[in-house]
């Protein structure tokens, strides 16, 4: 009990601290992009909303977008808790940390793509072209590069 009087302050900002430091690695561990929009993502794109439209005092302005953004990551974290111990999810995190279902570039399908270079055949040899020249430019570049025990004194 005594430890606790003489040491109150430093427990309380480190585990102030703490909490915001796990708060911080869930969100860089989470999904960035998801079809469904689901985790931090809202969060985070509010955020930037509210710090794109800051005109007036634009240091007030953005440290309450992050306090905001904060809030609604500790909402999120909270909301996969409850959502936990209802029995609606396997795990407490399972919102916010998850196998993003990322959006289909249509480039990328197959029949597209076939499609594409059909009616553009030069495209193909365009692409293997700049592919070559890109080698060629790093090979030329990696000859050129002077590094600093090479430089005069």
């Amino acid at each position: 009990m005594r430890f606790i009087r003489q040491h109150w302050f430093g427990i309380i900002t480190g585990t102030v601290i703490f909490c915001f430091l796990v708060m911080f690695i869930l969100v860089l561990i989470s999904p960035r992009q998801d079809v469904r929009k689901r985790g931090f993502i809202p969060c985070t794109e509010a955020m930037a909303e509210q710090m794109l439209s800051c005109s007036e005092n634009k240091l007030g302005c953005m440290f309450k977008a992050v306090l905001k953004n904060s809030w609604c990551d500790l909402n999120v974290i909270g909301r996969g808790f409850v959502l936990w111990a209802k029995g609606d999810q396997d795990w407490p995190w399972s919102n916010y940390i998850f196998i993003p279902e990322l959006p289909q570039d249509e480039f990328f399908d197959k029949e597209a793509q076939a499609e594409y270079f059909k009616n553009n055949p030069g495209t193909a040899a365009e692409m293997q072209q700049l592919k070559e020249l890109n080698e060629q430019l790093e090979n030329d570049n990696e000859q050129i590069r002077v590094t600093p025990e090479d430089q005069p004194r």
